[in-house]
């Protein structure tokens, strides 16, 4: 075979040969990235969080390792975009992020209520986002909710982590907080334990959102590995796994 010959082969070779992801090279794990959101997914702690342990054993039914690294949700984010990891989580979708992700199935669905100093509110609901406009409101920065809140006319405090929005509630400085009623409970009895019962929570959620796997478009076998990860929650939820997960950190 001439030189020419050779070359020719190994390029058609090259082209029908399917690009092994760098998360399999080596055996590495898998780069996922997520930002500390107690119960779901938990830094430090004696568990790893509800959420973070449905997409590892996800994961694992298909035979892939992960590795769950913290950063501040917008670097999250920025990771993904760039392809600088493989997926954060967990994200809703929204058109902007469709432009550098692609999306998982539903991993799980949030609750978003406000919160509020029963003291100051009593027993506080509303009927629309628009009907807000009167009351500061704290949320966190790079939450998906950022655009929603702007096109309704409200004004938000927005800080980097979920539990100033509690401090700023108990302190008086914002009417309302929101956030994931799993989280805000979970945020208010971690800290203020025996004061928990001066909080409350809209029993009308303004939003039912969905949770998914935020992959990066330019992570080398990305498309490949989202629907791994699918067949694997799909396993995990037929065999009772998913529920049972869920069960424990609601226990």
């Amino acid at each position: 075979m001439s030189a020419f010959s050779l070359a020719l082969l190994l390029v058609f070779l090259a082209a029908i040969s399917p690009a092994v992801p760098p998360a399999h090279a080596g055996d590495e794990p898998l780069l996922l990235v997520s930002g500390n959101y107690e119960p779901y997914v938990i830094e430090r702690g004696t568990r790893p969080g509800l959420l973070s342990e449905i997409v590892t054993r996800a994961f694992a039914e298909q035979g892939i390792r992960v590795e769950i690294r913290f950063y501040p949700w917008r670097r999250c984010a920025m990771m993904v975009e760039t392809g600088e990891a493989f997926a954060a989580f967990p994200y809703a979708r929204t058109d902007k992020r469709a432009r550098y992700a692609w999306f998982s199935d539903v991993i799980w669905i949030c609750r978003n209520v406000f919160f509020y100093m029963k003291g100051r509110m009593g027993e506080f609901d509303f009927t629309t986002l628009e009907a807000l406009r009167p009351y500061l409101i704290a949320g966190t920065s790079g939450n998906y909710y950022e655009d929603v809140f702007r096109e309704k006319g409200l004004t938000v405090d927005y800080a980097p982590g979920e539990a100033s929005g509690v401090r700023k509630l108990w302190e008086l400085r914002t009417a309302l907080f929101a956030e994931d009623e799993l989280v805000g409970r979970t945020l208010i009895a971690r800290l203020f334990p025996a004061r928990r019962d001066r909080f409350g929570w809209t029993p009308t959620p303004w939003n039912l959102n969905p949770q998914h796997l935020m992959v990066s478009k330019k992570y080398p076998g990305a498309r490949e590995l989202m629907g791994r990860f699918n067949a694997g929650l799909e396993a995990i939820r037929d065999s009772g796994a998913y529920d049972r997960i869920v069960e424990s950190y609601l226990e």
